[in-house]
């Protein structure tokens, strides 16, 4: 008799922990409520990767191309000045987002299989933009880790001012690794 008792209690609270939701667990937001948590979340400067610094949340603008395919908007942390970035773009579905992934014009750039710890589809693209600095005609190498994560694409880009063919590979890796795991913390 005592043995069935604790089998039943054991039992109701096995049931009990599974269908009470936890203090993490929490409805899932609509796109909009995720761009808003995505443009309101601070991130300290000690959340970023190591090397990272003085980090900014900003509006992103979307293109018209990820309009055509709902986008909602997009959020952007900029870290050192600038020079480095994360961006999420918002879109209304999953299937939106990688409609909107697979369109990427990556004519002329080099490309790379991403991390398999980031989720798919994801690439890492090479890249280089020339432009005028202080009179002066300069060509800076770009790394961007682009990834879509739900109904978000992420992308983590960073320079380098060394390179001209890539930016700073590893550091764009650390960055993806990090979007990925704020988009979780927000979403």
């Amino acid at each position: 008799m005592r043995l069935r008792r604790q089998a039943a209690l054991a039992t109701g609270l096995a049931v009990a922990a599974l269908v009470a939701p936890t203090a993490q667990s929490r409805t899932a937001r609509t796109p909009q409520q995720l761009l808003q948590a995505l443009l309101t979340e601070k991130v300290a400067p000690s959340a970023l990767p190591h090397g990272y610094r003085s980090p900014q949340v900003t509006p992103y603008a979307v293109t018209a191309t990820a309009k055509s395919h709902h986008a909602v908007g997009g959020a952007e942390i900029l870290a050192d000045g600038g020079n480095e970035a994360i961006i999420y773009i918002v879109f209304r579905t999953r299937a939106d987002a990688k409609g909107d992934f697979s369109h990427a014009n990556l004519a002329g750039r080099s490309t790379s299989a991403a991390p398999k710890a980031l989720p798919k589809p994801s690439i890492v693209v090479n890249t280089s933009a020339t432009g005028t600095v202080k009179g002066k005609l300069v060509t800076i190498g770009i790394t961007d880790v682009a990834f879509v994560q739900g109904n978000v694409i992420v992308q983590a880009a960073t320079t380098s001012t060394s390179s001209t063919k890539h930016g700073d590979v590893a550091g764009a890796v650390a960055l993806a690794r990090f979007a990925s795991k704020h988009l979780r913390s927000v979403a």
